[in-house]
């Protein structure tokens, strides 16, 4: 678990340090795209004319780390879960009643399944709506920039294991490779990693991939 760092009330402090040039053009990138992390429920099940009443939506929260090499948060399921069990995800779920907007679902989730105080995060904005329609999900990617005070420490009943998923693994463009047979054949896969990384995880990973390259000069 990481350490916490309290301000003058004992509250911990929500305050990032200074930004490599990096995370920056990720923020801007997010902004420009305009799907503020605070569109509230009713306005985004309509913002997107497709929905036909067969979706299941939902916010994970990407929460990124502002190391001096940053890193993305990610958890791998419980075993026990009746869905997605043992799969590596984001934290996330559906929206509860209390939740007024995208984001507060997405920061609730995270402090329900890895402790990860809401304080902590700068919420920027969402990716565009990820769809897995094997199973209906419609996702909100919502991003954050977490302060050098946040911590965390795994719900033991939802996740068995938190990671950091490096920058040097997002901005390699030969590790994002497509199944070629069997039961996953066509889903998206981060190749050579120590965790299996597949599916709508690898897909979100991937589009934020398109943003981050772009303040990496020497990427290819």
């Amino acid at each position: 678990m990481a350490g916490h760092r309290q301000d003058s009330n004992g509250n911990p402090s929500a305050a990032p340090g200074p930004r490599q040039p990096i995370l920056d053009t990720i923020v801007r990138g997010v902004q420009d795209l305009r799907i503020p992390a605070n569109l509230d429920w009713p306005a985004a099940r309509l913002h997107f004319p497709d929905n036909d009443g067969q979706w299941k939506f939902s916010a994970v929260l990407v929460a990124i780390m502002p190391r001096p090499e940053p890193t993305i948060l990610l958890t791998r399921r419980s075993s026990g879960l009746s869905e997605y069990s043992s799969h590596v995800c984001f934290p996330g779920g559906r929206p509860a009643e209390s939740d007024h907007d995208v984001g507060a679902t997405a920061l609730r989730e995270a402090f329900e399944e890895i402790h990860l105080a809401p304080g902590s995060i700068q919420l920027v904005g969402c990716l565009p709506l990820h769809k897995t329609r094997k199973r209906n999900h419609a996702i909100f990617p919502v991003i954050g920039i977490a302060s050098d005070a946040a911590g965390w420490e795994a719900a033991p009943a939802e996740v068995e294991e938190i990671f950091e998923f490096p920058f040097t693994a997002l901005l390699n463009p030969d590790l994002p490779r497509q199944y070629a047979d069997g039961e996953r054949a066509g889903s998206w896969y981060w190749a050579d990693q120590p965790q299996d990384i597949w599916g709508v995880t690898a897909v979100i990973l991937k589009s934020l991939a398109g943003l981050a390259r772009a303040a990496s000069p020497g990427s290819r």
